[in-house]
């Protein structure tokens, strides 16, 4: 028997999970419990974790090599009862299909193109799909941007998406091509980046505008005319 499981991408942990229990079979025909499942066969480079004993599901663990290349592997895993015949009987084997690829993520950013003041962050919205079979965590940074340096991790279950808001802050003038980079932490191989746009003005609207980010800092005396400046400039 093979089963197919999905795609999972090089580096990658994914899990088989099986029902210990049978109701029927056994010595006495009235069923019984398989103790743990395991995996028998791997593709070179490959790795496992068996369940654990008496667990209930069986949920053995995968990994994938780094190495590995596009295309279709399988895995065999064995299901055992440790009374032998006096239980279940022979152990169940059977065989599951994953198809390696690099393609298990998407990334999405918006907007497309950012205007704050010097020294203020610019924000953009990312989203991270995770389409393959295999939780994991994915790392985002950005390049473009002389001395800004920020990372941010964020875990994505299999088969789900997650948005973050990431943050670039531009000292200098000027427009720049960011690129928002993210990649799995599993592998550097299953990556994903976008470009995007920002536009640092070092003019006074620019800092009125920045009032409403929260990030100035200005004497008490003056905070509610940074506060009515705050307002109008979002009219502006």
């Amino acid at each position: 028997m093979r089963i197919a499981l999905g795609d999972v991408g090089p580096g990658q942990t994914f899990f088989v999970v099986a029902e210990p229990k049978e109701g029927t079979g056994g010595k006495y025909g009235i069923g019984g419990a398989y103790d743990q499942l395991a995996a028998t066969s791997l593709p070179e480079g490959w790795s496992s974790t068996p369940s654990r004993l008496y667990g209930n599901p069986l949920q053995a663990e995968i990994t994938v090599s780094k190495d590995a290349q596009d295309g279709e592997y399988d895995v065999g895993l064995t299901l055992w009862d440790e009374a032998g015949s006096e239980g279940l009987g022979p152990n169940v084997t059977f065989t599951v299909r994953a198809k390696v690829i690099r393609e298990v993520m998407d990334m999405r950013v918006e907007p497309s193109h950012v205007s704050a003041g010097a020294g203020q962050p610019a924000r953009y919205v990312i989203t991270i799909m995770n389409k393959g079979i295999a939780n994991d965590v994915f790392n985002i940074g950005s390049s473009g941007v002389r001395d800004w340096e920020f990372r941010r991790s964020i875990y994505i279950p299999s088969g789900t998406s997650k948005t973050l808001t990431y943050e670039v802050v531009g000292n200098e003038e000027a427009d720049y091509r960011v690129k928002l980079l993210a990649h799995s932490s599993s592998s550097d191989r299953i990556s994903a980046e976008r470009e995007v746009t920002l536009r640092v003005n070092t003019d006074l609207f620019s800092d009125f505008r920045a009032v409403n980010r929260g990030v100035l800092l200005f004497p008490l005396t003056e905070a509610p005319l940074y506060f009515i400046v705050g307002i109008l400039s979002n009219f502006i």
